[in-house]
Parts: structure tokens; sequence; C-alpha cells
């Protein structure tokens, strides 16, 4: 039996401090007294659902009002139900699929989806599945397996099958050469500064490494580029332990051997902001759920999450009210500090005031919103109207579903593979991202046997495109199909396909991504006195993922409201100082990491 033991960590700093007195001002903040207050959030997708759900849940919150542009709720949860034939139906996801089961940063969604009567949907895939254990990448003309334990195999199997593709596949030639020398690199001088994904990997363990592999592992993520996105935002903990150790491979190796691990701080923050409001057996069941599990979704697709949302704000519609189609003209401040949100319809305009304000709403459409309320004002807002007008880089994806009659036609079993930036023109002229072997991860929510496949387009290779290079979703399904027939040798036809080109699904987090951030939660807390909270993926400090959402909310939702009526210190270890000063702005820890170490747990008699 094992507990854990948290100190805290980031970038080089001095050790922490577990003194008496600062676990007396988490307490303090803990028992802070809340007046009772009203809030609009702006964005009807996963993070502002969440907040608004929260909000629900708190007494000193007395009213809420969700705004949303587009006619539903669920932003890029997106599921379909599509008829096959003989009452059978595949359902088609055009956003993500499914959700990491990775803890502590699932426990979050966990407790949404046990508060949304949600649990009984959640489909497992398994840790010992071939979509868990079989990742691919395409390189240069063919699927390459990732080295890694086998879904029916055994340790020497295992040993024997990684030996020959590490020293047989051109992808991974030069790999272990830089992995060896990687010890014997110099450390950078100015490791506080910045650098890209790209460069980094590229000066710990060569660019091959860089381009053949992490390249096609952020194609999936981030749809993005390697040599833009930001390390310190995106791979903090190699960075961080490069800084300790002065190598990633020797301090990972004294890690795994001390049983210690850094872990975001914020996701501990957010199960904090609950703790007080759920049994202990909540959170042992949430562990025992997803212990087994690699990823998970939802029976019916991950919309039905933004279903369930929907649901649960009806039964307290005297507390939330929902706006769709919302048409925000503009966002004032008042002189109260209080903050009044004005909607156009037609030539009628409506407008109303709020304590608290949560924005997920992109950053340049913000500015603009802003702008408008401040036209009449003698102090404008102005730096942030400009920082968040200098935030404005999401990239485009292509999504596209197949599905076909005949069983089984991909000659491999996985989750899918990615494509890396450096296989030749050829190989991908369609500038795919990656395939995913759909029918691996949704054998309970299909009815129709066949075979199911996702295809993703674009991103950053589509940068700088105008709207007539973008292909339509009827060329996007053939330019589907031929990259499937190069790749896989799949030249049936599709009974049932789907494409969707979401614009700006995914932002991107560049050099200094972290530096942007802080300069504007700044802005924002000093323009608006802590009125005006920003949470989402454009605002995010950890990752884009679904998880990385619903954590958002959670925090959004408590310190950056201030109020704190669930919140409770989760163990001793946690420093008293993480959330000082997070109110309004993007509330996220003072310390980004917590380095948590695992000790065998003394048994009394």
């Amino acid at each position: 039996m094992r507990n854990s033991r948290l100190t805290h960590a980031i970038r080089p700093s001095p050790k922490p401090s577990t003194s008496t007195a600062t676990t007396r001002r988490f307490l303090h903040r803990v028992r802070h007294e809340t007046k009772p207050y009203n809030v609009a959030v702006i964005g009807g997708g996963l993070t502002g659902l969440t907040a608004a759900w929260r909000l629900v849940q708190d007494p000193k919150c007395q009213k809420i009002t969700l705004y949303e542009k587009s006619p539903q709720l669920g932003g890029w949860l997106q599921s379909e139900r599509v008829e096959v034939g003989d009452g059978k139906y595949v359902v088609f996801e055009h956003g993500p699929r499914t959700i990491r089961a990775m803890q502590p940063a699932v426990l979050p969604m966990l407790d949404l989806i046990f508060s949304l009567e949600l649990a009984e949907q959640i489909v497992l895939i398994g840790k010992t599945s071939p979509a868990a254990r079989n990742r691919y990448i395409y390189y240069p003309d063919h699927l390459v397996r990732m080295p890694g334990p086998k879904p029916d195999g055994g340790m020497l199997s295992t040993i024997m099958d990684a030996l020959s593709t590490v020293f047989t596949e051109p992808i991974f030639k030069g790999a272990v050469k830089g992995i060896l020398k990687e010890p014997a690199v110099e450390v950078r001088s100015d490791l506080r500064n910045d650098e890209s994904v790209g460069d980094f990997i590229s000066r710990r363990f060569g660019p091959k490494i860089a381009d053949n592999i992490v390249s096609a592992l952020f194609h999936g993520i981030y749809a993005g580029d390697i040599y833009k996105l930001s390390a310190d935002s995106i791979i903090g903990v190699p960075r961080l332990i490069e800084a300790q150790s002065e190598s990633i491979i020797v301090g990972a190796m004294d890690m795994m051997q001390t049983k210690r691990m850094f872990i975001p701080a914020d996701y501990l923050l957010a199960m904090c902001s609950v703790v007080g409001q759920r049994p202990l057996s909540h959170f042992d069941r949430m562990r025992a759920l997803v212990r087994p599990a690699s990823v998970f979704t939802i029976k019916d697709g991950l919309a039905e999450i933004a279903n369930a949302f929907e649901r649960g704000f009806k039964k307290h519609s005297d507390k939330i009210e929902v706006v769709t189609d919302a048409r925000i003209n503009d966002i004032k401040r008042e002189e109260n500090h209080d903050i009044t949100i004005s909607l156009k319809d037609g030539k009628n305009t409506t407008s109303q005031t709020f304590n608290r304000v949560i924005s997920t709403a992109p950053p340049t459409e913000m500015a603009k919103l802003i702008e408008a309320g401040s036209e009449k004002d003698t102090s404008k807002p102005i730096e942030s109207i400009s920082r968040l007008k200098a935030q404005n880089y999401a990239v485009n994806v292509m999504v596209i579903n197949l599905f076909y009659n005949e069983p089984n036609l991909v000659p491999y079993r996985g989750f899918g593979y990615l494509i890396p930036r450096s296989i030749p023109f050829e190989q991908n002229p369609e500038r795919g991202l990656g395939v995913i072997f759909s029918s691996e991860t949704s054998e309970h929510q299909d009815t129709a046997v066949g075979t199911k496949l996702t295809v993703m387009m674009g991103g950053h290779w589509w940068d700088g495109w105008s709207e007539s290079d973008l292909p339509s979703p009827e060329k996007a399904v053939l330019m589907a199909q031929s990259l499937l027939k190069r790749h896989l040798g799949i030249d049936a036809t599709p009974a049932v396909t789907r494409a969707r080109l979401q614009r700006d699904a995914i932002p991107q987090y560049t050099v200094n991504h972290q530096v942007r951030m802080g300069g504007l939660s700044d802005a924002i807390r000093k323009d608006f006195d802590k009125r005006l909270t920003l949470a989402g993926n454009w605002y995010g400090v950890h990752g884009v993922g679904v998880n990385d959402c619903v954590v958002q909310g959670y925090l959004s939702a408590t310190w950056g409201v201030d109020s704190l009526e669930g919140v409770k210190d989760l163990t001793t270890g946690m420093p008293g100082d993480l959330m000082d000063e997070q109110v309004g702005g993007i509330p996220t820890s003072s310390k980004r990491y917590l380095m948590q170490q695992a000790l065998k747990a003394k048994r009394t008699t």
C-alpha cells in the first residue's frame, strides 16, 4: 500500500516551505467569506459549461446567465449518430473522441461525469488492449509500431520486438546515438528563457528524433509545428528535469528509482475545489473506475456530456438562464466595477449587469467586445485590448469520418497512426496529420459491423491558406480515401462519410506562451478590478485536452470568482500560497508543478 507526499517545484526555484504559517494561509483562503453574487458565463463549450455547472452548486452564487453564440451547446463536443442501414448505426465524432484516463488529470473530469449522472455511460478502453498498446507512426512509406508492451506478448517478446524495430526501422536512425549522448549534452545557460519543442528535443536528442517522432506526436495533439510550439508550456516537466539534473535521462531514471513525479498543481487544486463537498469514498470510486483504463469515452459520444449539462440546467432553471444564438454587442465596465453585457437582436439592444464574468470566448473576439464597450471611457483598458488582440493563432483541422460495410479492412490493430513532418511530400500530398482506427475505440458505441476510420488533415500545414485553398467536404472525403489507399491499401468504397472543417479548432501555444498569458492575466485583473475571468483552450497553461478544459472550469468557478465554498485542503503537503491573488484574470497556481513522492505506508496493528 502506498500514499503520497507532495512538495512543490517550478523551474529552478527555492525549496518549498511547508511551515505552519504557509498552511494557515491556505486555510485562511478556504474560510474566506464570499458575498452573494451573480455571474455571466460567455461560451457554451466544455469549459464554459463546466464553470456554469460548478456555479450552480455554489450557494453564494445567486444567478448565472450562460451566453452561447451558436444554436446549441457543446463547442467542440460534436457527436453524430449515423444510420447505415437495417436499423444499425455508427457514432461519428467531429471533435475529441476519447478522454485520457491518467491520474490525477482525469479526476476533475470524472467528478464532473459523476455529478452529471453519466458514470453508467462510460466506456473504458483497457491498458492492455490493442488500442492502448499499439501506436504507429507512418515513416517513410509504411506504418511503424512504436516500441512498447505488446497486447499478447510477454516481457522477452516485447524486448526483442523493440530492439528489432529500433535497429532496423529508418525512423529510428540516429535515435540510439542521440539517447546515449543526451547525458553529456551541455545545459543551456539561459534555461529560464523559453524555446520551441523542436529546438528543445533537437538540442537534447538530435533533430531526427524531433522531426521523425516528436513532430508526429504533436500533430496528433496540437496539429501544430514543433518549431513554433512552446516547450515551456507543453513539455514543462522535461525542461524542469533538465534544469535540476542537467540530463533528462539521468533525472528521469532518478525519479523512477525514488518514486517521484511532477504533477501540475492546477490538477490538484481543481480537486481541492470540490473535496469539501464530496465523501472520501467518492474519490476512491473514481480512481478505481479508471485504474485499468488507458482512455475512455461515452457510450453515445462525447456530445452526450453537453446534453447532460442541458438536462442539469433545466433542473435548476430558477438559478441559471441559458441564452443560445447570443449576439453580444459589447462588454462595459461600470463605475462600481460591475460588468454590463449588451446583446443586439436586430434593432433591439438589451443589457444586463453582473458582479462577475467568466469568458471562454477567443481573445480577438473579447478584444472587439471590450473595445466596443469602452468607446466613451476616459480611461480605456488599452493593455487588455492589446494583449487580447496579440493572442490570435489557431489552426484549422479537417475531420473526415468514414464507415465501410466490410469489417477488418485495416491490416493493423491499434489506436491509429500519426504522420511526422519529415516524410516525403509524395507520401502525404493531402497534408494529413494522422488516422484513427475508430473501430478499435468504439466497440460498445456502434451497432453496425464494419470498419470505421477517422482522418485528420490540415493543422499548421494549412497556415496562410486562403478560403479558396481549403478543400470542400466533398473534396476532403476524396483526399482521405486517396491517403488511406496509399498508406493502408484500402480501396473499398465507404458506405457513409462525413467531413467537417473545424475552424480555429486548436489554439497554438507558441514560444513564450506562459509569459504572454501572465501579462494578459495581470492586465485583465487590473483593468476589470478582478471581476473578469478568462478560461478555456485559448487561455490554457498546460494543454488543450478535454481534461484541461474541465480543470479550468473548476478553477474559474472557485478562485476565479473569489468563491471558495467547496474548497478544502487536499493534503497537508500542499503549499498554502498556490492560489494567492488568483481572482479574475487567468486563475492558475503560482507554482506550476508539485512533486509527488510515493511512500510505503506504515501499517499499525
